[in-house]
């Protein structure tokens, strides 16, 4: 509580009034600790991480596109994230690639999370000091890190954490006050988390479902639902409408997803992903596991519990679940909760998006990492009463019941610690991708007046091959350069001396054309008919395309290069000594047409992709 003690200086008209400062209980203070050791470790392991993969499709998008409908509301690999892209083009145009600043602002969302599951654990039980039990089970859960430690993940998976918290936590004050405006509030954070992850459209479930069972009238669940209805019809319609209009919303935007959305999943791929997600990295994910990680992905190592750990996590489940149900009435609603969300909000729309690739994505913890949040909800309602709860036992706990539960939550820490700092040791391709962009950063900037850097795809250890267009350097890259250079490096013209960035990063000439390539028999000139000269060149067009003409003229002339519908338009300056001219051509189909006009000698002629000369 705060003091206010007033007291009169003994001169006219004058008042001092001291403002003892708050102090935090033991509870707070404790609590606090907690979440401060968690945020060390956490940080220690972004520390260890860097950009990757869907990183730089994300900062080359923001530099690409303004603030507009289309790039807040395009669907990315079946997620409509307007928040997420919103975050990425403020900290992108603020500082592209910067690391800290990136890990800076993913910890304070993580910090939010963790300080908003102190309020909500504090709202539910008061100050009792087992709620720091759940409190350590969620800011040191192994699940949360691999999401945290790729920016990418970390967009959608942190700032839902921090939704979940809060507008659970404004809806537990609403059920205590009757105050309407905590269920608004608690809606705001709903829309605020489903602004970053497709996912959030199941936090008013998660609501409703833990007001009905533990903040509502006695009487029987269903009927807690019915009464919850009635009773605040206006609210829950609201959260219907908001509903609706993401599904809305999210359908209509589909056509933005490319083939990266949802898909038709496969029997046998769903089958492995389930039994890896749902048998193995969950249940060993909630006990602190699973200390092994193996099979390394470039984001870091992927879950590979012991079989002796799978066993003992799901021994342990069923203690603790047969434990709750026994001395706790209502328990088995909280387990239900937990269940239902993994299943519902985790695992389905894993199936949906990633079940006709491969079963290790169920090795994959960031799938699952806000369950890791509503496992420990659901930990604390079953094993302990709600503010104001009335008969919330069945029987008492036995004596032992509060050392028991002390050791077991050391022992899940001391696990999620070894977890998280096996976890940290498997992201070991950092450095080189920041050798890279330090590298490529430092070459443009010394790049000369007018270079023309035509595109190729940065290495695969940056950006994997499947992402087409959005891995080449004129995406990745341009971020670094400064506005002039990033618009000759996404459209680059026709020279004799274009450059290309090499797979170290350095700013090199192009050596050469690898594809087709042609020359006269016997060397000399090439014989036009009808003043073209064809070419058997085959091309599926795109940025990476490009043609290169050798030729000597006595006076400049103009050539036509047309490939498919495209033709375009050459000015070459005279050279009676041979001189070379390269172009990107985006044409697509078979036959390129070049037309040889009087005076020019065609020597030479290439299609295909730039290579690089040695560095």
């Amino acid at each position: 509580m705060t003091e206010t003690e007033i007291e009169d200086v003994r001169r006219p008209g004058t008042i001092r009034i001291r403002l003892a400062a708050p102090r935090p209980d033991r509870l707070t203070l404790a609590a606090l600790a907690l979440i401060a050791v968690s945020l060390v470790f956490k940080a220690h392991v972004l520390s260890r991480s860097y950009f990757i993969e869907d990183d730089f499709l994300f900062v080359g998008d923001a530099h690409e596109h303004g603030l507009t409908w289309d790039y807040l509301m395009r669907v990315h690999k079946g997620h409509l994230m307007p928040g997420a892209l919103l975050l990425v083009w403020v900290v992108s145009r603020a500082a592209a690639y910067n690391w800290f600043l990136v890990s800076s602002v993913m910890l304070a969302l993580q910090a939010a999370a963790s300080a908003g599951m102190l309020v909500l654990l504090r709202r539910l039980f008061g100050g009792r000091t087992a709620i720091l039990i759940p409190l350590a089970v969620y800011v040191f859960a192994p699940l949360t890190v691999p999401a945290l430690s790729w920016w990418s993940a970390a967009l959608n998976a942190v700032p839902l954490q921090v939704a979940i918290v809060f507008s659970l936590a404004a809806h537990v004050r609403f059920a205590q006050t009757g105050e309407t405006r905590h269920a608004w509030r608690g809606l705001y954070w709903a829309v605020f988390g489903m602004a970053f992850s497709t996912k959030g459209v199941f936090l008013p479930f998660v609501t409703f479902a833990v007001v009905t069972a533990y903040l509502g009238a006695d009487g029987g669940w269903v009927r807690s639902m019915m009464r919850e209805v009635r009773t605040h019809t206006r609210i829950w319609l609201t959260y219907a409408g908001v509903l609706a209009a993401y599904a809305v919303l999210y359908l209509a935007q589909q056509g933005t997803a490319g083939d990266e959305g949802a898909g038709a999943p496969k029997a046998d791929v769903t089958a492995g992903l389930l039994g890896w997600m749902l048998g193995k990295t969950f249940p060993t994910g909630v006990i602190g596991g699973p200390l092994n990680w193996g099979g390394l992905a470039g984001t870091g190592g992927l879950a590979d519990p012991s079989v002796p750990l799978v066993v003992a996590s799901w021994l342990t489940i069923a203690v603790v679940v047969a434990l709750t149900c026994v001395h706790r009435r209502h328990a088995w609603r909280a387990w239900l909760i937990a269940a239902a969300f993994v299943v519902v909000a985790d695992a389905l729309p894993t199936v949906l998006a990633r079940g006709r690739y491969t079963a290790l994505v169920g090795t994959e913890t960031r799938y699952v990492a806000d369950a890791a949040l509503i496992v420990a909800i659901c930990l604390a309602l079953a094993f302990l009463p709600v503010r104001g709860e009335e008969r919330a036992s069945r029987r008492p706990y036995p004596d032992v019941m509060p050392l028991a539960a002390a050791l077991a939550t050391f022992v899940v820490v001391g696990m999620s610690i070894a977890s998280i700092t096996s976890y940290g040791r498997t992201l070991v391709t950092g450095d080189r991708i920041h050798a890279y962009l330090d590298t490529a950063r430092a070459s443009l900037a010394a790049a000369p007046a007018g270079a023309q850097i035509y595109p190729r795809p940065v290495p695969d250890y940056v950006v994997l091959p499947w992402n087409g267009e959005r891995r080449l350097t004129s995406r990745v890259l341009t971020p670094l350069a400064g506005e002039g250079l990033r618009q000759r490096m996404r459209d680059p013209e026709p020279t004799g001396t274009p450059y290309v960035i090499d797979d170290t990063g350095r700013l090199v000439p192009v050596q050469g054309i690898y594809g087709y390539l042609d020359g006269p028999e016997g060397g000399g000139c090439y014989r036009p008919r009808e003043g073209t000269i064809s070419f058997p060149v085959e091309s599926l067009g795109g940025p990476e395309a490009v043609g290169w003409l050798k030729y000597t003229s006595e006076l400049p002339v103009t050539v036509d290069v047309s490939l498919g519908s495209v033709s375009i338009r050459l000015d070459l300056p005279a050279s009676p000594q041979e001189r070379e001219m390269y172009f990107p051509h985006p044409g697509v189909g078979q036959g390129l047409r070049v037309t040889v006009p009087d005076g020019l000698c065609l020597r030479a002629v290439a299609f295909g992709a730039v290579v690089p000369a040695p560095s």
